[in-house]
């Protein structure tokens, strides 16, 4: 009987260590249909086949996979591609649970995603399948779509073409690709104005500083030079950029624990793009870049809590300590009856 419980006693370490958490950042690789985890603290990849394609029309079929974000216990994944138009869900080892959108309707060239006060809010910028054009789509986190405000304002010249949302301030933030700039909307969905003037490029994912300044990825190549990254204060105005950085455009922005920013840029075979970190108190141009790896077509960063190790690893575990420890109740057995 001691063996029993010696083993169950180190399983229950093992248990312990399954429900071991550790603090990730989810990259979307759209170049390879695929979600990374990086390091929260210095952006190396730490596993970069988190989520891999399924390439399966019974599950999921990545096409331009954009952003992946935590929702409680799940990871979700939306995919722009107009012949997909869905949010994909996985569980947080990466096993695949359902889709929104897709076949159901309701979602159309899908970007960013946020998780904000209990409520997933979805950037919707098309009209087929059903979808609601332009416009912020509201999904509870059991995955049924709740409705959508219109992110359409000021005669059309705002919120065309949305590309993702924070909070901030008690209100929605929406970097704007018609604007060229960011812009202020009411939880209710009425338009409050504009937060910046237009930046010359098209805004992508924010990020949000503890002092309230925006990291702002700006994408696209023209005007040539202008995409990078820019911080904004809390008034709206451009306080610093690295524009250029070194090509075709700033997709993701975070900060890192080590104090750098994290961005991804669109990278494709180019061996100089891709993830790579600024460091704030460096040069303001294009030679502030450390990269972290080339060849990568990568779009949103967000954080998120994962498990580890997997919890059937733990029962592997369980198993190998339980037959270990039969055989080796077993040896001592038949050394006691040697003697």
């Amino acid at each position: 009987m001691n063996f029993i419980l010696r083993a169950l006693a180190s399983f229950a370490l093992c248990i312990g260590l399954a429900h071991a958490q550790q603090q990730v950042l989810l990259s979307v690789d759209t170049g390879a249909n695929r979600v990374m985890t990086l390091d929260p603290n210095t952006g190396a990849v730490l596993n970069a086949s988190f989520i891999i394609d399924a390439n399966s029309a019974a599950s999921y079929d990545f096409q331009t996979p954009r952003a992946a974000i935590q929702v409680n216990n799940e990871i979700w994944v939306t995919d722009q591609s107009p012949s997909i138009n869905a949010i994909y869900r996985f569980n947080l080892t990466g096993g695949y649970v359902a889709t929104i959108g897709g076949a159901a309707g309701g979602l159309s060239n899908v970007r960013g995603i946020r998780f904000i006060d209990g409520v997933v809010y979805a950037v919707n910028a098309g009209s087929t399948n059903g979808a609601p054009g332009a416009a912020l789509v509201r999904i509870d986190p059991n995955g049924t779509i709740l409705g959508s405000f219109p992110t359409l304002a000021a005669g059309g010249t705002v919120g065309a073409s949305p590309w993702d949302v924070v909070s901030y301030g008690g209100r929605l933030l929406v970097s704007d690709g018609t604007s060229r700039g960011l812009q202020l909307y009411n939880t209710d969905g009425s338009y409050f104005g504009s937060f910046t003037s237009a930046i010359n490029n098209i805004p992508a994912q924010m990020f949000v500083r503890s002092n309230g300044n925006v990291l702002l990825a700006a994408n696209g190549s023209t005007p040539t030079g202008s995409f990078g990254l820019y911080e904004i204060g809390s008034t709206g105005t451009v306080l610093r950029s690295w524009t250029g950085t070194p090509g075709l455009g700033v997709r993701g922005v975070a900060e890192l624990g080590n104090g750098r920013f994290l961005i991804s840029e669109a990278g494709g075979a180019s061996a100089i793009r891709g993830l790579g970190t600024i460091d704030p108190a460096g040069a303001l141009n294009n030679t502030n870049l450390s990269l972290i790896q080339g060849n990568v077509n990568v779009g949103w960063i967000s954080p998120a809590v994962l498990p580890i190790p997997e919890p059937t690893t733990a029962l592997l575990m369980l198993g190998g300590l339980l037959a270990g420890a039969a055989w080796t109740k077993v040896s001592r057995v038949r050394a006691a009856s040697r003697r």
